[in-house]
Formats: structure tokens, sequence, C-alpha cells
């Protein structure tokens, strides 16, 4: 395929700005995955997108702001099967699919080698990413301890949903997603990344 044109001048609608928005995330995923984030610069990534680097400043920002709503864009994803009447299933299983997609581990790669350079990205990262995604399974798991208990014993027994929220995510990703990185396994389809999410829940909720 060759290079998309440059858009033309005038007011977009919406649509064309939405269509906008994605064309420059997918060539900055694209770029990421090739070149890493330092590798990456805005004009390989607008003469991709078939937009001018102002464009790119206009509709986010500098380069780490592209990387920024990359990574938002993913963790969107998982947001969005978060509707009314969705079980903790269904937000798991869409988490397993979404994250372990050719887009996501394509982020994940770039910003674990970029960490100790760019330490700010990294925390971005992780607020946007994972942060947001452990916060949003709390908020289906039951928080056994509202008040935790006088004795230790008891106190060490009984996690809190966040807590528990942290084991499901790691568990959730695991080995899985390790294979990924490491360019073992191909992207699961929404039905293995269902049967992992569903392996997992018992592990949490007893």
């Amino acid at each position: 395929m060759g290079t998309p044109r440059m858009a033309k001048r005038g007011r977009p609608t919406a649509d064309e700005r939405a269509r906008r928005l994605t064309r420059i995330l997918d060539a900055a995923v694209d770029s990421f995955a090739v070149n890493g984030f330092a590798g990456s610069s805005l004009d390989e990534i607008a003469a991709s997108a078939g937009v001018t680097k102002r464009t790119i400043y206009t509709d986010y920002g500098d380069k780490a702001a592209v990387f920024d709503a990359a990574v938002e864009r993913e963790h969107d994803r998982i947001r969005a099967s978060a509707i009314e009447g969705s079980s903790l299933q269904d937000v798991a299983a869409e988490l397993v699919f979404v994250l372990h997609s050719d887009a996501a581990i394509a982020l994940h790669r770039s910003v674990i080698a970029e960490a100790p350079r760019f330490p700010e990205l990294a925390r971005r990262f992780y607020e946007a990413g994972p942060g947001h995604s452990i916060a949003l399974l709390a908020r289906y798991l039951p928080d056994d301890a509202p008040e935790a208990p006088t004795d230790p014993a008891a106190a060490a027994s009984v996690a809190p949903a966040t807590a528990r929220a942290e084991a499901l995510y790691a568990l959730l990703l695991g080995e899985r997603h390790r294979r990924r990185l490491l360019a073992l396994d191909p992207a699961p389809s929404p039905a293995v990344a269902a049967a992992h999410a569903a392996s997992c829940l018992p592990l949490v909720i007893p």
C-alpha cells in the first residue's frame, strides 16, 4: 500500500478527524514497534499517516504525548467493555485480548527498552495503562476487608480489592504475556483470551 495522501484543507468533519487520529496512532505504533521510542520521529509518523507534523502537534503534542495517546487507546478498549451489566469475566477477557495484541505488545516492548532513559515516559505508561486497568478490575472485586482485622494472622489472610486486582492483573498477563513479548506466541483469539481469563478468576475469587 502507498503512503496516504495528505488530508485536504478545510475544517474536517467529526468522522474525518476520527479517521485522522486513528491513522496517526496506527502509524506511531508501527514506528515504535520498528524503531523504538527514541528512534521514531514525528516526521516519519506524519509521512506514514498522511498528515503534517504540525497536525500531530495540534492533535496530540510532542512524541511523548503521541506515545501516551497510543497507550491510552489500548486501555480505552478495555474500559469500553465495562458497560452496565458486564461481569468481571467480560472485562478480564477483553483485558487479555487487548494487552496481548500486536499493538499493545509493541508499545510495551518500546517502553521497557526506553524506561532507563525516559523514566517519565515509563511512569505515564504505568499510570495510563496497568494502573487504570488494575483500578478497573478492583471495581468488580468484593473488598473482603472493609476494616482491617486486629489479629495480624487474620489481616495477612485477607486482601482488599486493590491487592486482589493487582494479583489478578498479574495472572491475566503472566507467562503468556512474557511469551508474547519475546515473539514466541501469536496474539490470542477472543475465545482463547476468554478461556485464559476464566482460568485465572478462581485463583483470585475462591
